[in-house]
């Protein structure tokens, strides 16, 4: 059975509030890390076209470069985030999703390359710098925010509600 993806004002509703939500976040460095991880690898990707998504990621990674005192601000994060927004578009539409483990264990693989490309890249745009524990608390978090975009993009209005 295959799920029917999300219609496309709802997924750019969703990038632009969770683009929001990673500027009002800043103050806590932890929650903000987590909002950004959401948007660049589970909203961004199915966002319509791959421009939209790389668009939508490259302003996910500006803003968290942006909105951080002591990282780097060249760029590295922003070039990261634009190319896992593309491989998990990729991998969206070559392996469909069939249920919320998939989902969770394809949030999880793309989680892990996404810390390792953003460090590498903020290290080759600027240097050594510190990893800091963003990551840490997404991977954490990840059944709890995994599970509520599933249930934003991927299902409907409930049957009792309407």
């Amino acid at each position: 059975m295959r799920i029917s993806p999300p219609s496309l004002l709802r997924q750019n509703l969703l990038c632009a509030a969770a683009l929001g939500l990673v500027f009002l976040s800043a103050p806590f460095p932890r929650l903000q890390a987590v909002v950004h991880i959401l948007l660049v690898l589970a909203l961004a990707p199915r966002a319509g076209s791959p421009l939209t998504g790389v668009l939508w990621a490259a302003a996910a990674g500006w803003a968290l470069e942006g909105s951080l005192r002591l990282y780097p601000h060249m760029g590295g994060t922003a070039w990261a985030d634009m190319t896992l927004a593309l491989v998990a578009g990729g991998l969206a539409g070559r392996w469909p999703l069939e249920g919320v483990k998939g989902w969770l264990a394809r949030l999880a693989g793309l989680l892990v390359a996404h810390t390792l490309l953003v460090h590498l890249a903020v290290r080759l745009a600027s240097g050594p710098h510190a990893w800091g524990s963003g990551w840490f608390w997404a991977l954490l978090s990840l059944p709890l925010w995994g599970w509520a975009i599933w249930r934003a993009m991927y299902t409907g209005p409930s049957p009792r509600l309407g």
